[in-house]
């Protein structure tokens, strides 16, 4: 398609590889790259081949879920290559992102009937036990709370029918990075 593109932090990049495409991610020289690859499997076979790029600045995304990627034909997205809002995915996902600082909570309202929540490794590569962010995450309704660091993520049971607000608390010394999946 030749798509070449060099991506800063917060941008996001979505790719419909569809039919087929070639494909590869490298860094620019010496320096390590540090970056989530997420897959997304669509509900329409054979789709053609799309590229998108997205950028959300951490102060979007400070203290508040921003959905960088939805659904196409959900309300804010844009099908344009460089468009605004969420990136338009073809199967039954949004995704959200926050930066959490110190002390404050978040809270999103869940669609779907499952989902996942993601702490991002800020820190980079790190094999050794967790460090860095720490949050405690849960349902509202429950009042249940699981504790997660960097690197650390959790499967999320909704169940239909039911509302569901997934709450994110940073109980840690450090602001939060945090994806949070609404899948059904």
């Amino acid at each position: 398609m030749g798509n070449t593109e060099f991506l800063k932090r917060g941008a996001l990049q979505l790719t419909s590889a569809g039919t087929g495409i070639s494909h590869s991610e490298k860094s620019p020289g010496p320096a390590t790259v540090h970056f989530l690859q997420i897959w997304s499997v669509p509900h329409t076979a054979r789709l053609q081949p799309k590229y998108y790029t997205r950028e959300f600045s951490d102060e979007e995304k400070k203290n508040a879920f921003v959905p960088v990627v939805a659904p196409i034909g959900s309300k804010g997205v844009s099908v344009e290559r460089d468009g605004k809002g969420p990136a338009p995915v073809q199967s039954a996902l949004t995704l959200y992102a926050t930066l959490v600082d110190k002390g404050k909570t978040v809270e999103q309202e869940l669609r779907g009937t499952k989902g996942y929540v993601h702490v991002i490794q800020t820190g980079g590569y790190n094999p050794g036990k967790a460090k860095g962010a720490s949050v405690n995450v849960g349902a509202k309704e429950s009042g249940e709370r699981l504790e997660l660091k960097e690197g650390d993520g959790a499967y999320l049971s909704v169940g239909k029918g039911g509302k569901t607000t997934f709450v994110v608390e940073n109980v840690g010394d450090e602001t939060a990075e945090v994806l949070l999946f609404d899948l059904d």
